[in-house]
């Protein structure tokens, strides 16, 4: 039963991942650098942040200023929100690839920008605390 199990999802895994899908420039191009800058930030949070105890601030508005404060550890939250989403856009990228070719690519193009405005709103949030 355990076997049968491994098996199955390696042969899903070979399928999703072992596709021309991957090797479309427009597809390539998108991922490999969304990719890339979801290990920045995951690397800069793992680098800068510091365990305390005092509050941080967690967004900044310039109309309302300081609108969420919370524990150092939600400050991890957003490079893992971003690898979600990041996921996701990957999964109904490939599922929309033969489908509707551009719903698939703007799929793969939403990825990189929301990866982008995550680096950005991450960014911020370091040079205000830290």
């Amino acid at each position: 039963m355990n076997r049968n199990w491994k098996s199955k999802l390696r042969e899903k895994a070979q399928r999703f991942f072992w596709h021309g899908y991957w090797t479309d420039p427009t597809v390539f191009f998108s991922f490999v650098p969304a990719v890339i800058l979801n290990v920045i930030m995951w690397l800069a949070v793992w680098r800068i942040v510091q365990p305390t105890d005092q509050p941080l601030i967690l967004h900044y508005n310039v109309y309302f200023g300081i609108d969420a404060i919370g524990d150092w550890r939600n400050i991890y939250l957003m490079p893992a929100l971003a690898l979600a989403l990041l996921i996701a856009n990957a999964v109904l990228s490939r599922f929309f690839y033969y489908k509707e070719r551009l719903a698939s690519y703007l799929f793969a193009l939403m990825a990189l920008v929301v990866q982008l405005l995550m680096a950005v709103g991450l960014a911020s949030v370091i040079m205000i605390n830290f």
